[in-house]
């Protein structure tokens, strides 16, 4: 392949640390396979006709890949293009290799969509259950392959049927691989096409490097929360994935501070906690403030402001709430009415407005002024703009 080179196979070992897996940094962690290590139980029998057989009658969506095998994200269709299938024609359509079609079944939730599966299902002993995002299923046609991509939780990859290979880039090199625009769908996949890349377009990938990874049925792979990952299919295969939240201590990377800048929305900050592990900054503002405070450590003042931004709407709702607020006007208007019931103090009102007019100008490539962010976290930490996160 032009352009990215290889730095060869990552390492096989034949067995793992008992301990889940809590801390994993994501720029000095590096992919690894667990190969022979009796970890998935029934799941060993999980081939294309075994699922055809259990699922059925059912009806579940399948994706179809462009001419040349890939599944590509379509903006007409805003994803994937899915097809209906039924679940006892799944493997003889699979394997169907003279029609010239490549499937693939993607992420498949089993607790959430497959109960026919859930008996089988077992979790292997190094994934800290409580931080657990979610357990996908995935098949796929032979000479299908994804785009380049990374996903913001740490991964337990674990294959089950055929084989998969992986080519696997440290998060450090994002600005060599062209993340896509910063919006829900694209800003975790690469432009460019791994396979036959433009240089041309895309001369910084010739600098990249990546690791590679041939994983076989039994085989599990790690791949740590950021690391961009390409997964061909030579054949048909049958996989099964384990997603679970990384210890936020862990992400200081490119993609992560990027992606802070959508992940951080104003209006609903609450909603990191789901997506990232924050138990080790403290609970709701408290965990905030401390990554804010982290990242700004880090050069990245912008995102830091967003997340005070989105610490004073939270602190500002959840004030509103114990008193029984609901104003029509905004949240200037809720500001005020704060103000006015002696809730928060007109010093504290005030800088609830300043946080959030720092915050609304902060924006990818537009740094905020560092020592201004730094003094708003300081302030934040002495006011009473503060606020719980539920437990989940």
């Amino acid at each position: 392949m032009l352009g990215a080179r290889s730095l060869g196979h990552v390492e096989v070992v034949a067995s793992f640390p008992e301990e889940p897996i809590l801390r994993a940094p994501v720029l000095s962690t590096t992919p690894l396979i667990i190969r022979g290590a009796p970890a998935l139980g029934p799941m060993h029998r999980w081939t294309p006709e075994y699922l055809s057989e259990r699922l059925g009658d059912r009806e579940v969506p399948v994706s179809i890949a462009d001419a040349d095998g890939g599944f590509r994200y379509k903006p007409e269709a805003r994803g994937l293009h899915f097809e209906p299938m039924r679940g006892s024609r799944l493997a003889t359509e699979f394997r169907d290799t003279a029609s010239g079609r490549r499937l693939s079944m993607q992420q498949m939730s089993i607790p959430g969509s497959l109960p026919e599966l859930r008996d089988d299902l077992v979790i292997p002993p190094y994934i800290p259950a409580e931080v657990i995002s979610d357990i996908n299923l995935w098949m796929a046609s032979e000479s299908s392959n994804t785009p380049l991509h990374y996903d913001n939780m740490n991964n337990l990859f674990a294959q089950l049927d055929g084989k998969k290979r992986f080519m696997l880039f440290n998060p450090s090199q994002s600005e060599l691989l062209y993340p896509g625009a910063l919006d829900i769908r694209t800003r975790h996949l690469s432009s460019v096409d791994v396979n036959a890349p433009d240089l041309e377009k895309y001369p910084r990938f010739a600098q990249a490097e990546y690791w590679e990874a041939v994983v076989e049925p039994g085989d599990l792979l790690f791949i740590p929360a950021f690391w961009w990952h390409q997964v061909s299919a030579p054949d048909i295969s049958v996989s099964v994935n384990y997603w679970w939240r990384a210890d936020v201590r862990d992400c200081a990377c490119p993609s992560f501070f990027r992606q802070l800048h959508m992940d951080v929305v104003i209006e609903d900050v609450r909603g990191l906690f789901p997506i990232h592990d924050l138990r080790a900054l403290g609970n709701g503002s408290d965990a905030v403030l401390a990554l804010a405070e982290r990242v700004a450590e880090q050069g990245e003042a912008g995102v830091a402001a967003r997340l005070c931004g989105g610490l004073v709407v939270a602190a500002a709702k959840e004030a509103c709430a114990g008193l029984g607020i609901t104003p029509g006007g905004g949240f200037d208007a809720a500001l005020t009415e704060l103000e006015r019931r002696g809730a928060w103090s007109p010093e504290e009102a005030d800088l609830a407005r300043r946080g959030l007019a720092l915050a609304a100008t902060a924006q990818p490539g537009r740094p905020a002024p560092a020592p201004e962010v730094r003094h708003l976290i300081e302030r934040l930490r002495r006011s009473r703009l503060r606020w719980d996160q539920p437990a989940s």
